[in-house]
């Protein structure tokens, strides 16, 4: 049985995702542009590696959505997009199930008041890249983690999420931890490389700039309490070498980043404990006066 998942956020992630799930997947666009585009596209081309292939994806602009047929929603915008599409997140039915996949954690207070009976988190290790309107590179393969909110997740969640082996779906038992451990790498690996406009692996091949990296990443760790950081941080790093991060990508095509859900969440979350974090607050203003330039 195919069940109907839909996909609100059409950027990289929402791409990725829609071409990837092996499931009826009805897109919701910003625009009646980029939806229109994607019909007369037959669809979305998902590339990864020297091979392509098009998938037929369903797109409608948000503004027109009916989500009552709809089975499962999966939420890929922006941490700071979230705001800009609450009235209509309040309006789709409580028995809906919603995924949320931001990076950070400065959104999670938004969720407490939506009446979704089932929220998940979500954390995504995969790498993508949006080519144009309807096409998206899958850079490097990884998992996707989630892991409960509020409410349950049932038989026809675990289905949704297993149809497709090659993009996996592991559940996680803390959503605290998970969403931690990824703040923990997006804290380091972003803002650095958003800065010097690098790719990853650039942080562990310039002695200055990895010493940097050691620094920032015992200040990250010590604030969220994480363990074996550098391991996890250099990891991360190797993995994902060519890549460059998704906030160096914004600042790179001069968009608004998640910064403040980032660096500024454990900015905040130092503050609570009485500490300081004086790197990841340089690195908030540095990237924040780089927004301050290219988006006035």
């Amino acid at each position: 049985m195919a069940y109907q998942v839909g996909i609100i956020g059409a950027g990289a992630l929402g791409l990725l995702y829609a071409g990837l799930l092996q499931e009826n997947v009805t897109l919701f666009t910003r625009t009646k542009e980029q939806a229109n585009l994607i019909a007369e596209h037959d669809g979305i081309t998902v590339i990864a590696g020297h091979d392509q292939s098009r998938v037929d994806v369903r797109a409608i602009p948000i503004d027109d959505a009916d989500f009552t047929t709809t089975d499962f929603l999966i939420i890929t915008v922006k941490s700071y997009q979230l705001e800009n599409i609450m009235e209509t997140l309040m309006k789709i039915p409580p028995n809906i199930p919603l995924l949320f996949l931001q990076n950070g954690m400065g959104h999670l207070t938004q969720l407490s008041d939506l009446p979704q009976k089932t929220i998940l988190l979500g954390t995504c290790e995969h790498g993508a890249g949006k080519i144009d309107a309807t096409t998206v590179v899958w850079r490097g393969a990884g998992q996707t983690n989630w892991a409960i909110f509020r409410g349950e997740a049932n038989t026809m969640l675990r289905m949704i999420m297993m149809v497709n082996p090659e993009f996996p779906f592991f559940e996680q038992a803390d959503f605290k931890e998970m969403v931690y451990n990824k703040l923990l790498a997006n804290a380091v690996i972003n803002p650095l490389t958003a800065v010097l406009g690098v790719p990853n692996g650039a942080l562990l091949h310039n002695e200055y700039w990895y010493t940097l990296l050691v620094s920032l990443t015992r200040e990250v760790a010590d604030v969220l309490h994480r363990e074996d950081a550098l391991e996890a941080v250099v990891a991360i790093c190797k993995a994902t070498s060519a890549n460059y991060s998704s906030m160096a990508t914004d600042v790179r095509e001069k968009r608004k980043t998640e910064i403040a859900s980032i660096s500024g969440a454990v900015v905040a979350l130092a503050e609570e404990q009485g500490k300081v974090a004086p790197i990841s607050e340089t690195l908030y203003g540095l990237v924040k006066g780089l927004e301050g330039e290219y988006l006035q």
